[in-house]
């Protein structure tokens, strides 16, 4: 208990230290310059509304029509002609005809999904100067679907794991909830992304690993030590030579997205490294989770097993796991890209600059730093079972079998 006591408060330590250095490091310039940029931003929209007035709400499809071609200039769009009844806002009730462009590019190749009658969509309305209004529909609501999916995964969840799947519900909303408030919010308001991600890292491994696991105990603690290890190394590689290949972190997506971008910035080279932390702490907490957990059945069962032989046990348990985990990761980061290989591979590009475009090199990174981070768990995570397990400590097992009104103990 000791031990366990001195390394808890190691723990706690870290987390207050590098949250001080959070708050410390809070960029005070990009707040002014964040209201200054809102300042002329309200001013702009002010002469915007003007001329005319743009408001955003909700709508539904009441009648679809035919589906034509309208030509402007050289571009030929594949629009379908709508009947929307807006249900939300100022004109709630009000029925627009307009047309929904189908066609995403150009050239026609990337289609949308014609909108049937009933369909939830977004709307933006549009009044001149003069009072009249017009609709154009944007995109399908997705949130009433999305919710859905969630349910049939929640209850799933519920179904096979029974309480320890309410346990594992309740770990996944403690990551949700951490991720979106520290990390988010925290990258957002301008705090340090590389420190933000290793704070969250830290408070989910601790939250979800003493959720799952009942209280805090030396599985659960060697579990998290490990884990934690895992990741920060997978981190530290990622950091490294995403230095080396000088990687900026700024994606297609990601330099379209920033040209909108007016009151705030982002470092993206900070950010690619928050994300490979993250994404890889998933499968770094499941091979934590599985050695320590096997290891703590072995010194169930033999209680006489000395630190050594538990580091060699869980060595060979962390070999047969490798294989499984870091393709795991590979086929991950691979399907996510899946859709761009083939694009740039229609484009006639050969398989050299594939690989040398930021955007694949950055999933490539991410998936091999990641696998790493899940090799370096095993070892930690062995270290650590072993040195809090090393002396022989004899667990007592209380029988359900009753002698003359008491609880007969195996040993």
């Amino acid at each position: 208990m000791k031990k366990i006591s001195i390394i808890i408060f190691t723990f706690l330590l870290m987390i207050n230290l590098i949250t001080f250095s959070v708050m410390a490091t809070q960029n005070t310039t990009s707040v002014e310059q964040t209201a200054q940029n809102e300042q002329e931003n309200t001013e702009d929209a002010e002469l915007i509304e003007k001329h005319a007035e743009v408001t955003s709400t909700y709508g539904r499809i009441v009648e679809t029509k035919e589906i034509k071609e309208v030509v402007t200039g050289s571009v030929t769009d594949k629009v379908q002609e709508v009947v929307v009844e807006i249900t939300e806002g100022d004109y709630i009730g009000e029925e627009f005809t307009t047309d929904y462009v189908l066609s995403y590019d150009m050239a026609g190749k990337i289609m949308a999904h014609e909108l049937d009658v009933g369909d939830r969509v977004t709307v933006e309305i549009t009044e001149d100067e003069n009072g009249t209004a017009t609709a154009t529909v944007l995109d399908v609501v997705r949130a009433n679907y999305l919710i859905g999916l969630l349910v049939l995964f929640l209850l799933s969840v519920i179904l096979v794991g029974g309480k320890k799947g309410i346990r594992a519900i309740l770990g996944l909303l403690l990551t949700i909830l951490l991720i979106y408030f520290i990390m988010v919010k925290g990258i957002y308001s301008g705090k340090n992304a590389i420190i933000t991600s290793i704070i969250t890292a830290i408070l989910i491994i601790v939250g979800t690993f003493i959720i799952i696991g009942d209280g805090i105990n030396k599985k659960i603690l060697t579990a998290a030590i490990g884990t934690l290890g895992g990741v920060l190394s997978a981190g530290i590689i990622a950091l490294i030579f995403n230095n080396i290949a000088k990687m900026t972190g700024g994606g297609e997506e990601a330099i379209q997205l920033s040209l909108n971008m007016t009151t705030i910035n982002f470092n993206f080279r900070d950010l690619l490294f928050s994300g490979i932390l993250i994404a890889s702490l998933g499968a770094c907490m499941d091979v934590g989770m599985s050695i320590a957990s096997s290891l703590d059945e072995i010194k169930l069962k033999n209680p006489e097993i000395t630190g050594k032989e538990l580091f060699k046990s869980g060595m060979n348990i962390g070999r047969d796991v490798i294989g499984t985990m870091t393709n795991t990761l590979i086929l991950a980061y691979v399907g996510s890209s899946l859709t761009l290989i083939l694009l740039f591979m229609a484009c006639n590009m050969s398989l050299a600059e594939i690989l040398n475009k930021e955007t694949i090199a950055e999933e490539i990174i991410s998936a091999i730093t990641g696998s790493m981070g899940v090799v370096y768990t095993i070892p930690i995570t062995s270290i650590v079972y072993s040195v809090l397990n090393k002396d022989k400590v004899i667990y007592k097992k209380i029988s359900e079998n009753k002698i003359d009104g008491k609880r007969s103990i195996k040993i």
